[in-house]
Order: structure tokens, then sequence, then C-alpha cells
């Protein structure tokens, strides 16, 4: 029987390594679960900047994909060789937001790789009820998205969107582009902007079909073309930072909403004028609430999962865990995963 095993562990801002740590028990409702496929996630990033505060050592990492090994003896509808996705944010069940059906914001809410430790290890346990079944079909590289997709869906889902919208991403990060690639899916009129020039060619190599470079001088005017000389009835902000937020108020159009899901720590200045004037509406949007039953159904569509798979750029085993930090934190792709076999 195993005693332990390899995971990545943050020790301090801008240190992770490779390391051995118990091997962890399984309750009566839980199960044991191999990972196969993770990823590294914004708030991955800002623990590791030390911008958010967690106590170390700690396994990072909340999106991933894996086999089960193991079945405690409570746990029904599920068998080992499943493979699953786990839902990592553990909602009490019981506080007043989850009772009101809100367990996203839970009061009480325990969350792989902030409040316990996290997926980036070779094994993990999880309650069965925040466990969902992979179809057999479905390649690892989409499972893998199914967590950020439904982040994704979620904010999508506070809009009520139509084909004839225009909308504006903020933010070419994994979110921002899955974000874009979802609602060109959806036939929808989409720009997406981003600063980093690196990032701008990525986007555009993966297909995204209206990305504006924010360093351009004519940038402005190259957002404007493609609303038609209009301005966007709908921004998703998936940056949250000053200067984002700056853009928001600057092409959102009156009576427009806008969503804002970078989760930074930024400070920003709020323009009351056109706020109050043009009866905008700015809502946050925080993981999800069920979402991951329509991020899997709609990852079942080849069409779509190919498409959206393009935003998985680099690939890392565990070890490599320090290199894989490094890279996502310059920013030099978009989603960086680690492929245990």
């Amino acid at each position: 029987m195993c005693t332990s095993l390899k995971a990545c562990v943050y020790r301090e801002p801008f240190k992770v390594s490779f390391e051995e740590i118990p091997y962890p028990k399984i309750s009566k409702n839980e199960v044991m679960v191999k990972v196969i496929m993770a990823g590294i996630c914004g708030s991955d990033l800002e623990i590791y900047r030390g911008k958010r505060s967690v106590k170390p050592p700690l396994v990072l990492g909340h999106e991933a994909v894996g086999v089960i090994t193991d079945i405690g003896e409570n746990v029904s509808g599920f068998n080992v060789g499943d493979t699953v996705v786990i839902e990592p944010n553990i909602y009490c069940g019981e506080c007043y937001y989850c009772r009101k059906g809100r367990m996203n914001i839970c009061e009480r809410k325990i969350i792989y790789g902030v409040t316990r430790n996290g997926v980036f290890a070779e094994y993990v346990e999880a309650p069965s009820k925040f466990l969902w079944r992979i179809p057999e079909n479905m390649p690892y590289e989409a499972a893998v998205l199914v967590e950020p997709l439904s982040v994704v869906l979620r904010a999508i889902r506070h809009l009520n969107i139509l084909p004839s919208d225009n909308v504006l991403v903020l933010g070419g990060g994994p979110i921002g582009a899955m974000t874009a690639l979802t609602l060109e899916y959806m036939n929808t009129n989409v720009v997406i902007t981003e600063i980093v020039s690196s990032r701008v060619k990525i986007l555009k190599e993966i297909g995204i079909r209206k990305v504006v470079n924010t360093q351009d001088p004519s940038a402005d005017e190259v957002i404007k073309n493609y609303f038609d000389g209009d301005k966007a009835d709908y921004v998703i902000d998936t940056v949250g930072t000053g200067r984002t937020f700056a853009q928001l108020f600057k092409w959102i159009k009156p009576g427009g909403k806008a969503i804002v899901l970078g989760l930074t720590g930024h400070k920003a200045e709020v323009e009351v004028f056109p706020l109050v004037r043009g009866e905008l509406s700015i809502e946050g949007s925080i993981i999800y609430v069920g979402d991951y039953y329509d991020a899997i159904r709609l990852l079942r569509r080849r069409d779509f999962a190919d498409k959206i798979v393009k935003v998985i750029t680099h690939r890392f085993r565990l070890e490599e865990c320090a290199k894989a930090f490094e890279v996502a934190d310059k920013g030099e792709g978009l989603k960086v995963v680690f492929q245990m076999q």
C-alpha cells in the first residue's frame, strides 16, 4: 500500500517544488482519484505571486481530470476506473447563501488548492458529491477545461445575449480566450482585447476572429469598426484591474451591462455620471452554480471541443512544476497544464 505520493507544493511567493507528501486517506463518502491532467489557473498564480493569503506548505491546483482508483463504502453511482472531474469548491449546504441556492458564495466554502491541498498531485481524495463523470470519448484535454469553462458559462448566463449584440471581452488570458470562443460559437459579434503582443498572436492563431492589441495606436478605431461604429451592449472584464475597468466604462453603451470576473485585488475607480445617466449594470461573477453540467454537455460537441482545447499552449510533467509556474507567470502562452501520463 502507498504511503506517499509526489506533488507540487507552494512554500513561499515564487517558490513551488516537487515534493513527497503523505498519501491521503479517503472517508466513507470519498473516492481516490489518480490525476491525469491538471491546469494552472489565474488564482493559482495569485497565490504563487504572494497576492492571496494561504497557509503553506500547500499543494496548489483545482482544475483536474482523473480516474477513480478507490471508493469509500458509502459511495454509490461511481466505479473504479471511471473518468471524473472534481468540482473543487466544497460548499457547506447549510449557511444562508447555500440555502438560498447561491452555493458559489458559501460562507464556509472549502477550496482545493486554497484552504486545503489541491490537485497538483499524483492522487487526490474527493467527496463523491462533488464529482462529475466524463464521457468515455471525451479527450483529457477537453475534460481538464470543464472547471474554467463553467466559470465562463456562469458569467455569460448573467447576460441576455442575442446574436445581434456587440460583446467586448477585456483580457486575452485563458478565461478571456474561452469566453470569446464560446461567444463566437453562439454566433455573437464578439471582440477581445489584449495588451501583450505575444498573446494577441496566439489568440489569432487559435481562431478568434476579432482580436485587438490595445497597444496599437489605432485600437479604438479597430474596435469601433468591428462594432459598426457603435459601442458594446455587453462587456465582460476577465482581468479586473483599474485599467480594464476604465475600458469597461469607455466602451459600454447606455443601458448596457458589464460582468467582472477577473479576481485580482486591484482597486478601480467608478465613473458615477455615466453609471447613473446611462443606467448601466455592473455585476460580479464568481465560479459556478450547476454550470458543470452544461460545460460537460458543451464539450461533448466535437466541433466546440476542438476549438476550445487550443487554449492549452503548454504541457509539463508534474516534476517540472517550478518551470511550469514560471511560464504561466510570464504569460508566455494561455493555459498551462500538467500532464501526468
